[in-house]
């Protein structure tokens, strides 16, 4: 199998395209705008539509949109195809994505917030009011849009 990740430059466009939309959205309006703008597919199972990334055919394409009704908290997907064991390769691979991709973030939005926690590196950066996190651990690289409305039910909680 050939590994398969996004380009740094996809990442941070994909994460800026986020970071400009007009939020507040409802869930269904991003379902919809991730069709016009990346080609991305709506399927929906047991009466619930839900998002993939068929585009980069990635091990794992399903993207996670989590929010209420009125408004989304966040989105979230794979950067690059699953480990599906930790291995050197893959770990090699996985980190070396993570670290071009905070380079690219880094250059475009500023010094990012960086932590670990349990094996997974994190770093994030605020954008127009929402935030990106980009995650790396021995088996996955993801990244996560999580809009204005999301972050401020972070900071009411106390997260």
């Amino acid at each position: 199998m050939t590994w398969k990740s996004m380009t740094p430059t996809e990442v941070c466009d994909l994460m800026d395209f986020w970071a400009a939309a007009p939020w507040p959205l409802t869930r269904d309006e991003v379902l919809r705008l991730a069709v016009d703008r990346f080609g991305w597919t709506i399927e929906e199972e047991d009466g619930t539509s839900y998002l993939m990334n068929t585009v980069s055919n990635f091990t794992v394409p399903d993207v996670s949109t989590i929010g209420a009704r009125t408004q989304l908290n966040y989105l979230s997907l794979d950067l690059a195809d699953e480990a599906t064991e930790e291995d050197p390769t893959s770990q090699d691979l996985l980190s070396d994505a993570f670290a071009l991709i905070v380079r690219e973030g880094t250059t475009r939005w500023g010094e990012p917030a960086q932590r670990q926690k349990d094996g997974t590196r994190f770093a994030s950066w605020e954008r127009s009011g929402g935030r990106v996190t980009i995650s790396a651990s021995d088996v996955t690289l993801s990244g996560m849009f999580q809009t204005p409305y999301g972050v401020e039910i972070d900071r009411d909680s106390g997260s």
